[in-house]
């Protein structure tokens, strides 16, 4: 993925937000595809880099994870809705989205809507 400095990043729903807030959209994006759907641990102290989550976002994003969400074992969400709006306003093609999210090209348009610049062709043009 590419810099969201640059782009239009979408806004997460109330079940990310917090994630994003605390890490920014990028880093929870990697956080999502790297562990959604596990349990995580986000420790009262300093993280150490031997956790999942540090290998994936680093030690210091982690402890601002806690910091935000409250230590506890916590479940990443998939968020594979968001990531694809998110890559889809960095450029990213609806066939490598799909890819990139595991799901199907035509559940990735379904999930962009009318707005996302792919039309079905008229089969009698006007």
């Amino acid at each position: 993925m590419t810099d969201t400095a640059t782009t239009n990043t979408p806004k997460p729903p109330a079940n990310l937000a917090p994630y994003v807030e605390a890490i920014g959209a990028d880093d929870a994006a990697r956080l999502f595809l790297a562990l959604g759907g596990t349990i995580i641990y986000l420790p009262k102290d300093r993280a150490t880099a031997r956790s999942r989550a540090a290998q994936v976002i680093g030690a210091r994003k982690v402890e601002a994870l806690a910091a935000r969400l409250g230590v506890d074992y916590v479940k990443v969400p998939l968020a594979k809705t968001w990531i694809a709006e998110l890559m889809f306003a960095q450029g990213e093609s609806i066939a490598e989205i799909a890819r990139t999210v595991r799901s199907d090209v035509s559940t990735v348009r379904r999930w962009l809507g009318p707005s996302n610049g792919e039309r079905q062709m008229d089969l009698f043009p006007a």
